[in-house]
């Protein structure tokens, strides 16, 4: 009698989850894409802009933890279908007046609110549909959905202001979130009839009892630090590296925005080809060490080039190897905590990543104020991913075999 076997379906489940998980971050950095129209058009302060992004990790802080529970506990359709209803409803709520600011920082926050039940169930819907010799690459897809909803917002929004108004603007997005709500709840099944490869048994203990559990597993404990290091980096380079480029390198600002996107476009393909490497050669650890390695390399490169083509090149290399880091991260995470707390897992690197993010950010800038040059924020950069190079070594792998 059959106990398992492995559907097609699970691509279809997958892609639409990627379409959720792309809409958060377009409506995550809509505003940033056009910061300086909304600034002079709703009269407001560069700050109350800056925060139509910032409320985004901010909330994340506060909600990973509970979202991840809830995923466990109830399975990632029902915690995708909350963050689908709150993408959806509070994307409609900015066409009751979308030149007003109170009505905006509204809506960003409850999409804000609906972003952790969506990020944090990609392990749990990877470990329910797909066999472990694919969960790296199909969580490295659903990683990718994250810098194509990013493109999107930052390459499209501009585009339909200028062209179609501000006001269109919000209503394709709105029409593409509710769309989003009707995809999901179609498509988006709960689980197969029959799991994906045979199940391991576990010994029963209370929920409670087995997150307390998680955090005595050493591997669980460094992952987060790791994850805490290589997010944060990766945000505080994100946001400076314009300026970096333009104030160190005296690139132009076009030319620093080229570097940028094949930053972006060169992580995308990492995120795709990495896992599935890793996936084919049944390794997590590696891939760790090669991407802060990696990292640690291009930061130095980046603080003493200051030829375009170099950095072009650079930036090919940073973002493959340091971006894809991420669905690594969070499979190994999954494989450490388990299917059945895949949820937690994630929400506690996120939880990190996005505290991080929140921390560096604004450290990167002080120390640039106090020295009036970023070589005290690259050196920074350099040192937290030289320790986290330490921190993988202590990492232990167990040897997988293929099914």
């Amino acid at each position: 009698m059959e106990n398992y076997r492995i559907y097609r379906y699970r691509w279809v489940v997958l892609a639409v989850y990627m379409y959720i998980t792309a809409l958060t971050q377009l409506f995550w950095l809509n505003f940033a894409a056009i910061d300086t129209f909304i600034e002079k058009t709703l009269n407001i302060s560069a700050m109350k802009v800056g925060f139509l992004a910032l409320v985004f990790p901010i909330v994340y802080l506060f909600l990973s933890i509970p979202a991840g529970i809830i995923i466990d506990r109830k399975g990632f359709r029902f915690s995708i279908g909350i963050g689908a209803l709150f993408t959806g409803v509070f994307a409609g709520l900015r066409l009751i007046n979308p030149y007003s600011y109170t009505i905006l920082i509204i809506s960003q926050t409850g999409i804000a609110i609906g972003q952790p039940f969506v990020l944090n169930s990609v392990t749990k819907l990877v470990s329910v549909w797909f066999p472990k010799r694919e969960e790296a690459t199909a969580v490295g897809l659903g990683s990718l959905a994250l810098f194509i909803g990013m493109l999107v917002s930052l390459s499209l929004t501009p585009q339909l202001v200028s062209s179609k108004g501000f006001i269109t603007m919000n209503l394709t997005y709105f029409v593409s979130a509710f769309l989003g709500i009707f995809i999901f709840f179609i498509f988006g099944k709960a689980r197969p009839a029959l799991p994906p490869e045979k199940q391991e048994i576990t010994e029963e203990v209370s929920y409670g009892e087995g997150i307390k559990n998680l955090f005595r597993i050493r591997n669980f404990v460094l992952l987060g630090f790791i994850a805490f290091i290589g997010i944060g980096v990766f945000n505080g380079l994100a946001t400076w590296l314009e300026k970096i480029l333009t104030e160190m390198h005296g690139i132009s600002m076009v030319r620093a925005g080229n570097i940028a996107g094949i930053l972006i476009f060169s992580g995308m393909a990492g995120c795709v080809i990495i896992p599935l490497i890793s996936d084919i050669v049944m390794k997590r650890k590696p891939f760790l060490f090669l991407g802060a390695s990696a990292a640690i390399i291009s930061l130095s490169v980046l603080l003493i080039s200051g030829s375009y083509a170099i950095n072009l090149i650079n930036a090919v290399l940073l973002g493959f190897f340091l971006i894809s880091v991420l669905p690594i991260l969070l499979t190994f995470s999954t494989e450490v905590s388990g299917p059945k707390y895949a949820g937690i897992s994630v929400a506690y690197l996120q939880l990190l990543g996005n505290g991080a993010a929140v921390a560096i950010v604004p450290v990167m800038e002080l120390l640039h104020r106090t020295s009036s040059h970023y070589l005290l924020p690259i050196l920074l950069l350099i040192i937290l991913l030289i320790a986290a190079l330490f921190l993988v070594l202590f990492l232990e792998e167990k040897k997988r075999l293929r099914v």
